[in-house]
């Protein structure tokens, strides 16, 4: 999240993962049909969100795993609800936000190894105040499952407090194991934690009494487990009153488990501000950008995107009453390699080999002939767009710019035989300058299976333009096109893994971007064993820059960091797409600018005037 990627990230769509040719589709309906009817709720009518196509929402309890860890079970879903102890995104700013966090900004004593937090006055849907023991409650269970929190990176939160309590019942104190950059503990420490309803959640069934069970870690596991489950069964989203003990602006009143549509309505006992003035939230999930760009342009979606084909329309979408704008947000696209399988670590533990495909990626002809200009390379793991203070000078220009000839020519310089659109091979095997290198044997091809996202026709493009390009250099690369949660089920199921039953080769996560760390020091991704390091790369080098960039707010260590990843290439960098290029109905007040930090504000939104869809509301 900016840092979901990430001390801590997310994964996310590609941006602008509506490009290209689209494939025919449906809008699905959501449960009992209330968006496909599209009936006008009470109050200050009905607002439609429409989310990426074949994405959805599918888990409500916000502690989640790396199998569920995506902007539309956070961002979209699980943020209107449950609101995190501090809030990031400041009126289109990337900074934190004081005037919707929970707490105060912490106070730090004994040099730094002591952050005090003092909460504000919310309260609960059910009438009880959020308190320090709804923080330590999250705490408990998160020490106890932290294997299952994507976030989780060993020795950061919550390896790193040695002592955690309620003060006061509105006070926290968190004592860390060393002092840390105070920024870096707010930003990428703090703005983890969730406050949740200990005194409605801190059971072990929907039967049993509540208890301090979580005090325990064999209590607390026992609790992580009941609530996993019962966040496991999608078709009581609406119904099951766990999920409607909520302290944020909104409660979830309808869910289709078949289409992962949902309906939220404004919690009428939200202690925050603003209070909704919008009568109803559908969040309106789609089978393709097709189906998605067809509801838009029938007036059927209030807040959407334009998919890039039908750029040409945005003319007509206009004089339709909708806001044309790119919405732009800190993360980064990648393709990750599998250092885990130990068929294909030989080959991709060789620099130079990791050199000679990335230099097989044209990433300025994909921006302007795939993206329609839209997109931007990228060259590290922070992004350079939104601008920000963290991006380095060598990540502002392309170490590894596009060349067929540079990339033959480190092959022919480590003993490959390079046969263009054939198979080039080793011919001087063996660990010496000028030789292949450990593990690879003479006569050995180049030959890795690229497993993406599928429905998503510009990473298609560009994906089979770098598949082109590698043949003329003698490597074959397989595309492989898989749903997105096939694409994360195949690949988080390496992580910490041995070597066994982890065979995938190259993938396609879908972008990271950097929540809720929000400072992007890169922990979740690229250290020994982060929680999202998909591709198992392990370097201590990298492990000490991380933590340098945790202990001190120079930017000279981040510096370090992201300037030895983006040389390393312990993934590919591909180009970075806008989130989106949403349309926005002009009468809908309050929607701009759009959050960097993905989040969004439909308790700030309001109708005003004639709306796209006429006689709905």
């Amino acid at each position: 999240m900016i840092g979901s990627d990430i001390v801590r990230g997310r994964r996310l769509r590609p941006g602008l993962g509506l490009l290209g040719a689209a494939v025919a589709g449906l809008l699905l309906s959501a449960c009992g049909g209330a968006v496909a009817s599209r009936a006008p709720a009470a109050g200050g009518g009905t607002v439609s969100f429409a989310m990426p196509p074949a994405t959805g929402i599918n888990y409500i309890f916000p502690l989640v795993s790396a199998a569920n860890c995506s902007s539309e079970n956070g961002e979209n879903f699980q943020y209107l609800m449950y609101r995190p102890l501090y809030w990031f995104g400041d009126h289109g700013v990337a900074k934190v936000n004081p005037q919707l966090s929970l707490a105060q900004l912490p106070r730090f004593s004994q040099g730094g190894r002591v952050a005090t937090i003092h909460l504000n006055a919310y309260r609960w849907a059910d009438g009880q105040p959020v308190t320090a023991r709804d923080v330590i409650f999250w705490i408990n269970l998160l020490k106890a499952e932290k294997a299952n929190w994507c976030s989780y990176v060993p020795g950061a939160f919550p390896d790193n407090v040695v002592s955690d309590r309620a003060v006061t019942p509105t006070t926290v104190s968190l004592t860390f194991n060393r002092a840390y950059s105070r920024y870096w503990v707010l930003y990428n420490e703090l703005s983890q934690i969730t406050p949740l309803p200990q005194q409605a959640w801190d059971r072990t069934s929907r039967s049993g009494r509540i208890g301090n069970y979580d005090m325990t870690p064999k209590g607390a596991r026992a609790v992580y487990t009941f609530l996993n489950g019962q966040a496991s069964t999608t078709s009581t989203y609406a119904t099951n009153p766990l999920w409607q003990v909520v302290d944020g602006p909104f409660h979830v009143t309808g869910y289709n488990p078949t289409t992962e549509d949902a309906v939220l309505v404004p919690n009428p006992h939200y202690s925050g501000s603003p209070r909704p003035r919008i009568g109803r939230l559908d969040l309106v999930a789609f089978t393709s950008d097709t189906a998605e760009f067809d509801a838009l342009r029938s007036g059927q979606i209030d807040y959407g995107y334009l998919p890039l084909q039908d750029l040409s329309q945005r003319g007509v979408l206009a004089r339709l009453g909708y806001t044309f704008q790119p919405w732009h947000i800190l993360q980064f696209s990648y393709l990750a390699f599998n250092f885990a399988n130990r068929q294909i670590a030989p080959l991709i533990n060789q620099l130079y080999l990791r050199q000679a495909m990335q230099h097989l990626i044209d990433q300025p002809a994909y921006v302007r002939h795939i993206d329609r200009g839209f997109g931007v390379s990228e060259f590290g793991p922070v992004p350079l767009q939104p601008a920000n203070p963290f991006a380095s000078a060598y990540e502002h220009h392309n170490a590894y710019p596009y060349s067929i000839a540079l990339a033959r020519r480190l092959l022919a310089a480590h003993g490959w035989t390079v046969v263009p659109n054939g198979f080039t091979h080793c011919t001087h095997p063996g660990t010496g300058a000028g030789e292949c290198g450990t593990g690879i044997r003479a006569g050995a091809t180049i030959t890795l299976s690229n497993l993406i996202q599928s429905g998503l026709p510009s990473l298609t493009a560009e994906m089979e333009a770098f598949q082109s390009a590698a043949l003329e250099a003698g490597i074959h690369i397989e595309l492989r096109q898989e749903p997105i949660n096939t694409v994360l089920s195949t690949a988080v199921a390496c992580i910490r893994a041995t070597g066994t039953g982890c065979h995938w080769e190259i993938a396609d996560p879908a972008p990271w971007f950097y929540a809720p760390d929000f400072y992007p020091s890169g922990g979740t991704l690229f250290a020994c064993g982060g929680g999202y390091n998909i591709g198992s790369w392990c370097n201590a080098t990298n492990d000490a820059n991380v933590l340098a960039t945790h202990l001190s707010s120079s930017i000279a260590a981040m510096t370090r960091y992201q300037n030895y990843v983006a040389a390393q290439l312990p993934v590919l960098w591909i180009p970075n797409q806008p989130w989106q290029l949403s349309e926005i109905a002009r009468s809908l007040r309050g929607t701009l600018p759009q959050d960097p930090y993905l989040n969004y504000y439909p308790e700030s939104w309001s109708w005003s005037g004639p709306t796209p869809r006429v006689g709905r509301r």
